[in-house]
C-alpha cells in the first residue's frame, strides 16, 4: 500500500483489528465488490476499544471518519472508488451516516458501524447516500433592480 505507516501501540506495533466470523461469512460481506471490503476493513481498523468490566467495548463506533484525502494519500484509493465503496457499505448495512460533512473546510462525514448487514438480502438497499442540497462556497448577492 502506498504510504503505509505502522501505528504504534504503547511503544509497540498496533495489534491489528478484529472482525467477527459472522461478519466476513455473511451474505452481505461476500456480496461486496470493488474496494468495499478493503474500505470496510480500514474503517474497522479505526475502532478504539477499551476494557470495561473485563469486556472489550468499542468507544468510537458512532464517530468514525474516512476522508477522500486519507483514502488517496494513505491507501491509493481514488475518490470515485471510495464513493462507490461507501455507497455499497451503506446499501448493504455495514455503516450509516451520522453527520454529512463537506459544508466547509475540515467538515468530515462521520459514519457509525451498523449491524443492518444481518438483514440484508440481494436486491435490498439498507441505506442510500442522501443528496446534499446545501449551497457550497461564497454566494454573490444579486443586485436588486430599481
Amino acid at each position: 500500500m502506498a504510504g503505509y505507516k505502522k501505528k504504534k501501540w504503547a511503544g509497540k506495533e498496533a495489534p491489528g483489528t478484529y472482525i467477527h466470523r459472522e461478519v466476513y461469512e455473511s451474505k452481505a460481506f461476500l456480496a461486496l465488490g470493488g474496494a468495499a471490503p478493503q474500505v470496510l476493513i480500514l474503517i474497522f481498523g479505526k475502532r478504539i476499544f477499551q476494557s470495561v468490566d473485563g469486556k472489550k467495548t468499542c468507544t468510537n463506533c458512532n464517530r468514525l471518519s474516512f476522508t477522500y484525502i486519507e483514502a488517496q494519500k494513505k491507501y491509493g484509493i481514488t475518490q470515485p472508488r471510495l464513493t462507490r465503496a461507501i455507497d455499497e457499505l451503506l446499501a448493504k448495512g455495514f455503516i450509516t451516516v451520522k453527520h454529512l460533512g463537506g459544508a466547509y473546510q475540515q467538515d468530515k462525514t462521520i459514519y457509525a458501524l451498523s449491524d443492518q448487514w444481518k438483514i440484508w438480502k440481494p436486491g435490498k438497499v439498507v441505506e442510500e447516500r442522501t443528496k446534499d442540497t446545501r449551497q457550497r462556497g461564497f454566494i454573490k448577492a444579486k443586485k436588486s433592480s430599481g
